[in-house]
């Protein structure tokens, strides 16, 4: 599949493919509202929601079932995986939830930049 940016699809699909050992800032605009967080490689985003599904016992299984689809029917690249993820507003930014995991896809994203936008004053 295409995306009309190729150079956001080239650096998620390395931050994907390398064990990252820091995470890579940036700011998305999706929908005319701006994100901002960390990269996370897909592997490990998923990791990270199999293990709050795992929290509840009664979505352990579901958990390694959602596990296994994910990874069957996306081979390549089509989303972008984020951590530490917060809505930029006119004041301080908002939380996407407590753990800041965030999935959008590529083909959504408007205009990104590097960097963790912090708002000043």
């Amino acid at each position: 599949m295409m995306y009309d940016d190729a150079l956001l699809e080239k650096l998620v699909s390395r931050a994907d493919d390398e064990d990252c050992e820091t995470s890579l800032p940036i700011t998305i605009m999706v929908g005319g509202v701006i994100i901002t967080g960390a990269i996370l490689p897909r592997d490990e985003w998923l990791r990270q929601h199999m293990s709050l599904l795992s929290e509840k016992s009664s979505l352990t299984a579901f958990a390694k079932d959602f596990a296994a689809d994910m990874l069957r029917h996306e081979p390549e690249t089509t989303h972008i995986h984020l951590t530490w993820a917060r809505i930029v507003t006119g004041g301080p930014a908002v939380p996407i939830d407590d753990y800041g995991l965030l999935r959008v896809p590529l083909s959504e994203v408007g205009a990104w930049t590097i960097g963790d936008l912090n708002p000043i004053g």
